[in-house]
């Protein structure tokens, strides 16, 4: 009688378990689509990790260590949400004094230290609706790949970044009918989409 209460007892907090965390963003999710727009060398830059030839596996070890672990993609609710803003530090770094964390920070309107800390990652989670924080992501990531110098030769660029736009409810929607804040959209003027 004992030994099924313990197994009733732990298939309950099993599901209690699996229940808190059906809801959270999953890097075994993600990796395919960074596999795919990473390619051959599994987008691990050797200057930085070694000159040596990754495995897929040492590749997306260091790519969930080093990307999605530091910046908490488990904690995330939104699958898109983490995605949007992990894939764009794994292709373009946290830019120059956190420049491309300060961008997701003023979008979510936290205090832009660029530092995501946790309560970033609440605070991003708190929002009913994805797409108002990936749709302005994703044209912040675009207008930032279109003021670098070699955009014309790595088109891929524009191509990953605009592949995480979300639909709204009536349907496609274009990055010129995105809002971001003032401070981006300043910065960015002289941008052409």
């Amino acid at each position: 009688m004992r030994v099924g209460r313990l197994s009733v007892f732990m298939i309950s907090i099993s599901s209690l378990i699996f229940c808190l965390n059906v809801n959270a963003a999953s890097f075994e999710k993600y990796a395919p689509k960074l596999l795919f727009f990473e390619g051959a060398g599994f987008g691990i830059h050797k200057p930085i990790w070694g000159e040596k030839d990754f495995t897929k596996s040492e590749a997306l070890r260091i790519h969930r260590q080093h990307y999605w672990d530091r910046y908490h993609g488990d904690l995330f609710k939104s699958q898109e949400v983490a995605e949007v803003l992990i894939d764009h530090i794994i292709n373009a770094g946290p830019g120059r004094n956190g420049a491309n964390i300060k961008a997701f920070e003023a979008i979510i309107g936290v205090k832009q230290d660029g530092i995501l800390s946790v309560n970033d990652v609440k605070r991003a989670n708190s929002f009913y609706f994805a797409e108002q924080i990936v749709n302005p992501y994703v044209k912040y990531r675009v207008l930032y790949y279109k003021t670098r110098s070699h955009v014309a030769e790595n088109p891929g660029w524009l191509t990953r970044a605009k592949s995480f736009l979300m639909k709204n409810a009536y349907g496609n929607i274009a990055l010129t009918d995105v809002s971001l804040p003032d401070s981006i959209e300043r910065k960015f003027r002289h941008v052409r989409l």
